[in-house]
């Protein structure tokens, strides 16, 4: 049985972090390691998993992102010899099959990375069943968001992005293209990274069969400057890695056509100094 690594990141999320690793532990998949980064929280988390048996805790002793506190618990899980490395937002919470049903479709497949199906919270309504990436306007789209589940999308496909909420990945993809890009910060890391992976020829599959319950956006804010701000930074970086100088002129002057917004501004002006990682907002 092929060994998979949950590697979950903590960021003063205590109670929806241990509910996650508490829904992980249920798991019908056994050959499992589950890992816990904690992003300096100060929140006693350790003293809590210190508790339960068989998780891995780190601390990364500062705030690194999404990227960087993923990157510990990935760099981890490949040094454990982990087969598959499964990624998973701690405000999120799996059922039982879940990753059984993934990792199966992976191997079915002969896919590197697969993605499941997710609803908001514990309802039946959709917030990620697969990707679409528009290059044009640099903006990634969760397909079925916000529709009730009546089976409309109960059908492996193939998709252009797999979510950081939710991502199952075989250690081949982090052998092949590395971790994940640190400069991100957060947003965008995961369109980056299932980027470079299609350009190295992964392929990257939305699995029905596997179901994850996400509470969206705990860790920053729904629609706050925090998330403004790394959006409006992170559409330029991706642009000026891998799209023309057309798409990447097209941002930067939408960027200043809304410069009267202090945090786009302030976006605007860490992308042309690239000042990347953690923000200065």
């Amino acid at each position: 049985m092929k060994k998979i690594a949950i590697v979950i990141l903590n960021y003063k999320l205590k109670d929806l972090t241990l509910n996650c690793i508490n829904s992980v532990l249920k798991s019908s998949y056994k050959n499992l390691q589950t890992i816990v980064v904690d992003n300096n929280s100060e929140d006693n988390l350790e003293v809590a998993i210190s508790k339960i048996n068989d998780v891995i805790f780190i601390q990364s002793g500062s705030n690194l992102g999404f990227t960087g506190g993923y990157n510990l618990g990935i760099k981890k899980a490949l040094d454990l010899n982990s087969d598959y490395i499964f990624i998973l937002n701690p405000d999120t919470t799996i059922q039982k099959n879940t990753i059984e049903e993934l990792f199966k479709k992976a191997e079915k497949y002969d896919v590197a990375i697969v993605s499941p199906k997710i609803y908001f919270s514990d309802s039946r309504t959709i917030w990620y069943a697969g990707g679409k990436f528009d290059k044009a306007n640099v903006l990634g789209s969760h397909i079925g968001v916000d529709q009730k589940d009546f089976g409309q999308f109960d059908q492996d496909s193939e998709t252009d992005f797999a979510t950081g909420a939710a991502m199952l990945v075989k250690k081949d993809v982090f052998d092949g293209i590395g971790l994940f890009d640190e400069r991100y910060f957060m947003y965008y890391e995961d369109s980056d990274f299932c980027f470079r992976a299609k350009k190295a020829g992964f392929k990257i599959m939305y699995v029905y069969s596997g179901v994850v319950y996400h509470l969206n956006a705990q860790s920053t804010g729904l629609g706050s400057p925090i998330q403004d701000y790394y959006i409006t930074r992170n559409r330029m970086l991706f642009a000026s890695k891998f799209l023309n100088l057309r798409t990447q002129f097209a941002l930067v002057r939408e960027a200043f056509k809304n410069s009267s917004n202090r945090v786009r501004r302030k976006a605007l002006t860490d992308f042309l100094l690239s000042k990347f990682g953690k923000g200065t907002i």
